[in-house]
């Protein structure tokens, strides 16, 4: 039998070393840093990505666009170093939309706009032109801008969105000119209800028909001086013409 004594002091050693433990309690298995972070997954596109065309689509424009007499180079693919939104993945600059009329901006641009522009052009501008006092023919399509990495003007709203321009999907046209040396600049109407007017109203209303927008002046300040025209892809064909 163990004595008392004897068992007291077996207790005393096997407490200390106990108690030692529990004070200090080793902190619980976690799993390292790399395991706390969420699983990434690849970047996400940047949205100019969502509008690029296809090879087949790309080519079938193209082919379009030589049938109606396009002048046009194919530019490298397009994107703002500041700003990764902005793009073009198969930009086109170009210089003569249809035999005859140019642009003067030599604007760069996404094939669809440059065939919309271009059918708007050969369908309804030039045969407009032509019913002129004088008949005088169309020459070229003063261009503002086309590409242009930034955000929606006049919209007046407090979050500002990327327009069309960021996309390669809008051109501005300041105005048109004639080879009688006359030219018609876009400008807020006056109700004189002349040619130049008539002109201008025709011109602004057959883009609608192909563009699904259409900005001019009245629409808000920002496009008293030009047309906005963009392929802005929305619900149901639903277009957007002030």
């Amino acid at each position: 039998m163990i004595r008392r004594g004897v068992l007291t002091a077996l207790l005393i050693a096997l407490a200390g070393p106990l108690a030692a433990q529990d004070s200090n309690p080793r902190p619980p298995d976690r799993p390292s840093v790399a395991q706390d972070r969420p699983m990434q997954g690849p970047p996400m596109p940047p949205l100019w990505s969502a509008q690029a065309e296809t090879e087949q689509e790309f080519a079938a424009c193209r082919l379009a666009l030589s049938l109606m007499g396009t002048s046009y180079t194919v530019e490298p693919a397009l994107t703002d170093p500041a700003d990764r939104d902005c793009g073009i993945a198969r930009p086109l600059r170009v210089t003569r939309i249809i035999p005859g009329v140019t642009l003067t901006g030599n604007p760069v641009m996404r094939c669809d706009t440059a065939r919309s522009i271009a059918l708007w052009t050969q369908q309804f501008l030039r045969p407009a032109a032509a019913l002129l006092d004088g008949a005088p023919q169309l020459t070229a399509l003063q261009t503002g801008p086309a590409f242009s990495c930034r955000d929606r003007v006049g919209t007046g709203v407090d979050v500002p969105k990327q327009s069309e321009h960021a996309y390669g999907s809008a051109v501005d046209i300041m105005g048109f000119d004639f080879d009688d040396g006359t030219s018609l600049t876009v400008q807020p109407r006056v109700g004189d209800g002349n040619q130049a007017e008539s002109f201008l109203r025709a011109a602004r209303g057959t883009a609608c028909l192909l563009f699904t927008t259409v900005l001019g002046p009245g629409a808000n300040a920002a496009h008293d001086n030009h047309l906005h025209l963009d392929m802005a892809a929305r619900n149901n064909g639903w277009r957007l013409c002030e």
